[in-house]
């Protein structure tokens, strides 16, 4: 009979030989789903953001830009009306905290800006105040698109003066409803330098901006496109968003991501470079439909080799947003296909094509 001892060292002997063996197999054959190039985590946990966006350690900040995009933002009609019967804090006090998480957090802003209150509560020009207007920054949001439908609601000295006020409350604007080429953001974040240019669909054609595309690019920019496009409440891309995403990407386009349809849209990765069509709305008043209450906000981590996608649902009902739970949001992802957290290896020269 063998003594206590070599018994007991046995036994810790095998533990560790099964340990490293289970240990070695999860790294030979990982959960994984294949989408594009990438490979996705399939047993990805949504709980908080922090757990869903991979953590940078002290050592990778200067190496990772961290942004996140966002939807659709309207402050007027219902929204406005709301929080005229509770408060500035209302529409976004539960998401401020995830929104200022990121270095730069960058949506569309639907809509103009005016000194002179004009509440609508039905109808389709959305007007707001600075007042208002600062419930934006103050959630942590950096950078805001003009390239859209309602930035031009009351003629070209608004937009310039909600270009202005976006300044003024520490908001970066870019694009442009008729000029998108001529207002292009830029931003430099842990030493990775930014390019934002906007595109709106029903102003501008998608020719319009190829050339800016191309010129940030060959600045050494990563280049951001914002397109307004697309069919309302329709999930499946139109021809004409496809089309124009392709140009965006063959100009030299690192990622576009769109908004108007107020619903989400699906993902591609075309050449390398991830294309969301919609990220649905984001805050908005349109409480008659469930989609239009789901939205997506999306992390997006740049370092010099890859960007990390994190797909997070949002909900707005009653003009107030929150984090889906658990189970909304596990759902709203299967049914777009896509994953939680998506990692891709970032293409630093793009296959441009040459036009005449």
């Amino acid at each position: 009979m063998l003594p206590l001892r070599s018994i007991a060292f046995m036994t810790l002997l095998l533990a560790c030989i099964f340990s490293s063996i289970a240990v070695a197999g999860a790294i030979v054959m990982p959960s994984a789903l294949p989408i594009g190039n990438a490979f996705v985590d399939t047993e990805s946990i949504l709980t908080d953001p922090e757990t869903i966006r991979p953590a940078v350690s002290e050592t990778d900040v200067p190496a990772v830009a961290r942004l996140l995009f966002a939807g659709d933002i309207m402050l007027a009609r219902g929204v406005e009306y709301k929080i005229g019967k509770t408060s500035l804090n209302y529409p976004l006090s539960d998401i401020t905290e995830y929104i200022s998480s990121a270095d730069l957090a960058i949506a569309n802003f639907e809509g103009t800006i005016r000194d002179e209150p004009n509440q609508e509560l039905d109808g389709f020009t959305f007007d707001t105040t600075p007042m208002i207007a600062g419930i934006v920054p103050a959630a942590g949001f950096d950078v805001m698109s003009l390239s859209n439908n309602h930035s031009d609601n009351h003629g070209p000295a608004i937009v310039e003066y909600t270009r202005q006020t976006l300044s003024d409350i520490g908001i970066t604007p870019f694009g442009d409803p008729y000029d998108s080429k001529n207002f292009v953001a830029h931003k430099t974040v842990n030493g990775i330098s930014i390019a934002f240019i906007g595109f709106h669909a029903f102003g501008e054609d998608p020719e319009s901006i190829l050339e800016t595309i191309t010129a940030e690019k060959t600045a050494g920019n990563f280049v951001v496109v914002l397109p307004h496009w697309g069919n309302e409440y329709q999930h499946t891309p139109s021809p004409a968003q496809t089309s124009a995403a392709h140009m965006f990407v063959e100009a030299g386009a690192d990622t576009v991501i769109g908004a108007h349809p107020h619903v989400v849209q699906t993902y591609e990765n075309y050449n390398g470079a991830p294309i969301i069509y919609s990220l649905g709305n984001f805050l908005f008043d349109q409480d008659w439909s469930v989609p239009t209450q789901q939205g997506l906000t999306l992390g997006f981590d740049i370092d010099a080799t890859s960007i990390t996608m994190s797909f997070v649902p949002v909900s707005v009902i009653k003009a107030h947003v929150t984090l889906m739970d658990h189970n909304n949001a596990s759902t709203i992802l299967s049914e777009h296909n896509l994953p939680a957290i998506l990692k891709i290896p970032r293409v630093t020269v793009q296959n441009t094509v040459v036009r005449q």
